[in-house]
């Protein structure tokens, strides 16, 4: 393999490598921080020239090897099919000039090679940017429950502090209403206590 393909080879196993992880059922704060490092990435003009450029590049060896393996093979066996389709003598025969060589047969099956390579490049270049749109609607959704799930409690906070507030002060006005009970209750008996001698004296008067 050349040093190029090597190249593409690699990073062929780096896209795989992020595409696997992009994948997985991550943690709000990985899947959030993942997705703000591909935003300032796609933001970068430096990264985004570089991308475009690598993407021509390997489209251009992804064309000229899929030409290149679209070469015809002629192998033994097709000759001898051929000829044993003729009569007499002829039968049995085949042309070794015909049959492809094996330095061909192998710069075929290179190109071959280098078509799985650069096509899957090219195929998870646009799988990841696809992934990654999913993640933006995951991490905008996610957020906005969160957001509400924090006012929610917040709100159910703020409720037990005024319910708790209300319990006091429901409490003081208790112990004042029954405060004032026990100052009606005395009222009443010192005032029933005073009225009983001057009860007593009129009665004795209206005796005589």
């Amino acid at each position: 393999m050349s040093l190029y393909f090597t190249l593409l080879f690699a990073l062929l196993t780096v896209e795989m490598a992020v595409l696997f992880v992009l994948v997985l059922p991550l943690p709000y704060t990985v899947r959030k921080g993942a997705y703000q490092t591909y935003q300032k990435l796609a933001v970068n003009t430096q990264v985004k020239t570089v991308v475009i450029i690598v993407g021509v590049i390997v489209g251009l060896l992804f064309a000229d090897s899929w030409k290149r393996a679209q070469i015809a093979v002629h192998m033994f066996h097709h000759n001898i099919s051929l000829s044993s389709e003729g009569e007499g003598e002829s039968r049995g025969r085949y042309d070794s000039h015909a049959v492809t060589p094996t330095q061909a047969l192998a710069s075929r099956a290179y190109n071959q090679r280098n078509v799985y390579i650069s096509g899957f490049i090219l195929y998870f270049m646009v799988g990841i940017a696809t992934v990654m749109s999913v993640m933006r609607r995951l991490v905008k959704y996610q957020g906005l429950l969160r957001e509400k799930a924090g006012k929610a409690s917040a709100g159910s906070g703020d409720d037990d502090k005024e319910t708790a507030e209300l319990k006091k002060e429901l409490l003081l006005k208790q112990k004042d209403l029954a405060a004032m009970q026990k100052q009606v209750e005395n009222a009443q008996k010192f005032f029933d206590e005073q009225n009983k001698p001057v009860d007593a004296s009129s009665d004795a008067k209206k005796s005589e």
